[in-house]
C-alpha cells in the first residue's frame, strides 16, 4: 500500500499530462489572424511599414485573396496620406483655414512645424509627384480585386497616422477626413465609434478617387508654374525660396495689413496663371485619368446598387443608410449622376462641345487640355485664347448642369467631392 501511495502523485501527474495534451491537440493551434485583421492591426498601431510587408507575404503566396488585396490598398493609402502629409510639414505647410481661405483638398491637419526647411519650386513639384506614384500604388494595388465580393471594417477613428514624420502617429484617419470633407465640423468625441465596412463598391470609389487626384497633379506637372510659385508659394509655405518672400522677411513700417497682402499674393496669382508646357509627355494624363475615373464610377455604381444589406455604409444605394451625416443617396440622384458621367465622357472626347459666354460656338476641352500652347486662365475666360478651341457641333446645354445643382437640391458640390 505504502508503494502504491507513492507512486500515485506521479500517475496524476501524468495522467493531467495527457489530458492537456490531448485537450490542445483536440483545440488545435490558435488560429491565425485574417488579411482584414492583420491589416487592422497594423492601422490601428501606425505601422504601416510592417503591415505593408506582412500582407505582401500573404499576396505572394495567394495573390487572388480578396481581403489581402483590400487590406494592403488601405495600407498603401495611409501611406500615400503620410507621404503628402510629412513632405508638407517638413516645408511648414499652413493650411488655407489658418489663413482665412477655404480649400478642401488643402486642409490637412498637418502639424505645425516650429522650424520649416526652405521650399524650392523643385520640391513643389516633387511633392506632386511622390503623391502621384503613391496613388498609382494604391490603384494597382486594388485593381485585381476587380468586383469580387469584400468586407473591410475600419474604425476611423483608431487609424493612425504619422503626419509629421516623427515615427508617432498621433493623428487618425477621422482627423483626416473631418478635416478634409466636413470642414472641421465633425463629431471628435464620438470618433472611435465609426466604423466604415468598406466594400467591393467603395474600393472602386478609392480607385476612382486616386485617378481624380493624379489628373489634378499631372496638369500642373505638364505646366511650369514657377513665376506663380515664386508670387504666392510664401502663402502656404513660411520659406519660399523667392525674391518676394526674401524681400517681404525684412523688417519694414508696413502701411497696409496683413490681409491686404494676402489679397495682394492672390491676384498676382491669379494674374501668372499663364503656364507654358514644361512636360508635354504628360499633357495627356490629366483627361486619361478622368476617362479612367469615369469607368470606375459606373463599376461602383452597379457594384452598390446590387447590394442587398446595410452596414456601416461609406456609399450607400437607395435602401441603405450612410454613416456619413447629411448624405442621402435616393435612385434619382444616382440616376442623374450616371447621366453626369456620360456627358462628361462626351466632352472629354470631344464628340460634345462646352459652351462659353461669349460664343455661340462651343470649345473643344480635349484639344484644350492636350494643347501645347500657355494655359493662360484669364485670356481664356474672357475668350481671347479659347478661340482656337471653338468648333461647330453639339454644346453641353447650361440647363443640364444646372439640373445637377437641382437634382442635390443645392448640395451639388459637396455630393461631388463626396462620391467623385
Amino acid at each position: 500500500m505504502t508503494g502504491m501511495r507513492s507512486r500515485m502523485p506521479v500517475r496524476l501527474a501524468a495522467m493531467a499530462f495527457a489530458i492537456g495534451v490531448a485537450a490542445l491537440t483536440a483545440a488545435g493551434p490558435a488560429a491565425a489572424a485574417t488579411p482584414a485583421e492583420l491589416a487592422q492591426k497594423h492601422l490601428y498601431a501606425g505601422t504601416i511599414a510592417e503591415g505593408d510587408k506582412a500582407l505582401t507575404a500573404i499576396l505572394a503566396k495567394k495573390p487572388d485573396d480578396a481581403e489581402a488585396i483590400a487590406g494592403l490598398g488601405m495600407i498603401r493609402l495611409a501611406r500615400a496620406v503620410e507621404h503628402f502629409s510629412q513632405s508638407l510639414y517638413r516645408f511648414g505647410f499652413q493650411t488655407p483655414q489658418e489663413l482665412g481661405m477655404e480649400v478642401p483638398l488643402l486642409a490637412m491637419p498637418v502639424p505645425l512645424n516650429p522650424k520649416p526647411e526652405e521650399i524650392h519650386y523643385e520640391d513643389a513639384r516633387a511633392i506632386l509627384q511622390t503623391l502621384v506614384d503613391d496613388l498609382a500604388l494604391v490603384d494597382q494595388t486594388l485593381e485585381p480585386l476587380g468586383d469580387r465580393p469584400v468586407k473591410f471594417p475600419v474604425a476611423m477613428g483608431r487609424v493612425r497616422l504619422d503626419l509629421a514624420g516623427k515615427g508617432q502617429g498621433s493623428t487618425t484617419l477621422y482627423d483626416v477626413y473631418n478635416a478634409v470633407l466636413l470642414g472641421g465640423q465633425g463629431d471628435r468625441a464620438n470618433a472611435g465609434k465609426l466604423t466604415i465596412a468598406f466594400d467591393t463598391g467603395d474600393v472602386l470609389w478609392l480607385r476612382a478617387y486616386t485617378h481624380v487626384l493624379r489628373a489634378g497633379a499631372e496638369f500642373l506637372l505638364a505646366r511650369d508654374w514657377h513665376r506663380s510659385f515664386d508670387a504666392a508659394g510664401h502663402i502656404l509655405f513660411p520659406r519660399s525660396a523667392s525674391p518676394l518672400a526674401a524681400a517681404l522677411s525684412q523688417p519694414t513700417q508696413q502701411m497696409f495689413t496683413a490681409e491686404d497682402g494676402k489679397i495682394a499674393d492672390g491676384i498676382a496669382w491669379i494674374h501668372l496663371i499663364n503656364w507654358p508646357v514644361a512636360e508635354p509627355d504628360r499633357l495627356p494624363r490629366a483627361r486619361e485619368h478622368l476617362k479612367a475615373a469615369i469607368g470606375l464610377s459606373r463599376e461602383m455604381w452597379a457594384s452598390i446598387r446590387a447590394e442587398t444589406d446595410n452596414d456601416r455604409e461609406w456609399l450607400p444605394n437607395a435602401k441603405q443608410t450612410s454613416l456619413i451625416p447629411g448624405m442621402t443617396i435616393t435612385d434619382d440622384r444616382i440616376d442623374t449622376w450616371m447621366a453626369l458621367l456620360q456627358e462628361s465622357d462626351a466632352v472629354l472626347d470631344g464628340t460634345k462641345l462646352l459652351p462659353h459666354w461669349r460664343f455661340d460656338q462651343g470649345f473643344n476641352l480635349r484639344k484644350l487640355l492636350e494643347s501645347p500652347q500657355p494655359f493662360d486662365l484669364v485670356l481664356l475666360l474672357t475668350g481671347t485664347d479659347m478661340v482656337p478651341y471653338l468648333e461647330d457641333g453639339p454644346v453641353s446645354d447650361r440647363s443640364f448642369w444646372d439640373s445637377m445643382d437641382n437634382a442635390f437640391e443645392g448640395q451639388f458640390l459637396s455630393f461631388a467631392v463626396w462620391i467623385n
